[in-house]
């Protein structure tokens, strides 16, 4: 026997005129009351009628036998029908804090068929839940059209070709950084909403690193419309754990060293930058809304975006919107004896009630422990110690 909860997709299959077809519908489950979710005019999901009651224990077919006595479609479409139901991840009105999904809506059933692309449902049925914070988005926007305006003066005078990618200059270097900075801020900003503490002291990018699969940055491609001699940008396809981006590590270069590593602001790199940050935006708001598409839609096209699963798909509810914090891995906990006594450090340093000579001494046992290995977690500790000790 079944115990379903929580909201589901009622997937049906047929033939209709030598075809298959695939329709679907949203159910609530909820104690022992089961909701065939309809639409109001906004698009959005309701339970305005009338519960169908006792079936939340049924059986996959028991279940689709008391379904077609109350929805005439399916009482009509017997022929080689399939039924399943998918379990979303989040209850209808439900979504994560920051983190784009799409929207099951009712443009699915309009013309009463599902297309699937590569065994999921295809991007061009996506649609994005409404933006609740207008004013916050419209200013990141804003961010990102005077940045692309920097880029465009610069192709004033640079030729916007991808044979121009090592060109470098104090204004693309200006261009790396307020991309780059931006970029630190809106990954900040998607971790914070979903209540995850830095490593260490701040936000780097072994934090930033837990954004790349949940959000599927690695999947999204961008290109120019207007400059058709560069090249689609994919920046974050090259990010695997424990290594750098090369965009973003040139940033770092620039930022502290640029008279050694002047040749780093170059056009690639801050490309990358703006199409990064353009990537991290659409996968926190989404892209198919008129504030995107007046302000950089005209600009950049989207050759690539992921393929979601339907389970991930998220319910828009008329009354309310209910932000869930998406469960990313803890890595504030220490893994080694390294790190452990690092943090211990950390702890000491902060104290104001800390002795000094407890500080040197291990201080001092970190440093024996590191002498023979490389470990930047503890390297980057002892400096951060340094700074506080000379404060």
């Amino acid at each position: 026997m079944k115990n379903r909860k929580g909201t589901y997709i009622a997937l049906i299959d047929y033939d209709s005129w030598g075809d298959r077809i695939t329709t679907g519908f949203p159910m609530h489950f909820e104690n022992d009351d089961t909701y065939v979710l309809e639409t109001d005019e906004n698009g959005c999901w309701t339970t305005s009628g009338a519960p169908i009651n006792n079936l939340c224990s049924l059986d996959d077919e028991s279940l689709f036998e008391h379904l077609k006595q109350s929805i005439p479609f399916l009482s009509q479409n017997n022929t080689g029908t399939n039924f399943r139901l998918i379990h979303l991840n989040l209850n209808y009105g439900q979504s994560f804090n920051a983190i784009y999904r799409p929207s099951f809506t009712d443009k699915y059933l309009k013309d009463f068929f599902i297309p699937f692309q590569e065994g999921k449902p295809a991007r061009d049925f996506y649609e994005d839940l409404p933006i609740t914070v207008p004013n916050e988005y419209s200013n990141l926007l804003r961010q990102i059209e005077i940045i692309l305006d920097d880029l465009d003066s610069i192709f004033k005078v640079v030729s916007p070709h991808k044979n121009q990618d090592s060109v470098y200059g104090h204004a693309i270097r200006n261009v790396i950084m307020l991309a780059c900075t931006e970029l630190d801020s809106r990954m900040q900003h998607i971790l914070r909403n979903n209540a995850v503490k830095p490593m260490w002291r701040h936000f780097q990018m072994k934090d930033y690193y837990k954004l790349k699969d949940t959000l599927r940055l690695d999947e999204y491609s961008l290109s120019f419309y207007r400059y058709g001699d560069l090249e689609v940008y994919s920046p974050f396809s090259e990010w695997e754990k424990n290594s750098e981006l090369s965009w973003y590590n040139a940033y770092n270069n620039v930022k502290h060293n640029r008279e050694d590593k002047f040749p780093d602001a170059n056009l690639k790199n801050a490309i990358n930058a703006i199409m990064a940050l353009c990537i991290i935006t659409i996968a926190q708001y989404g892209y198919r809304n008129d504030f995107w598409d007046e302000r950089i839609g005209k600009i950049i096209r989207v050759e690539k975006e992921p393929l979601w699963d339907l389970e991930d798909y998220y319910l828009a509810r008329p009354d309310k919107r209910d932000y869930i914090h998406y469960s990313f891995p803890d890595d504030t906990k220490p893994k080694s004896e390294k790190e452990k006594l690092a943090k211990k450090l950390l702890s000491l340093v902060k104290n104001p009630h800390s002795k000094k000579e407890n500080i040197i001494e291990k201080l001092d046992e970190l440093r024996e422990m590191i002498e023979n290995e490389s470990s930047n977690e503890a390297d980057e500790i002892v400096g951060i110690i340094k700074d506080q000790m000379t404060k």
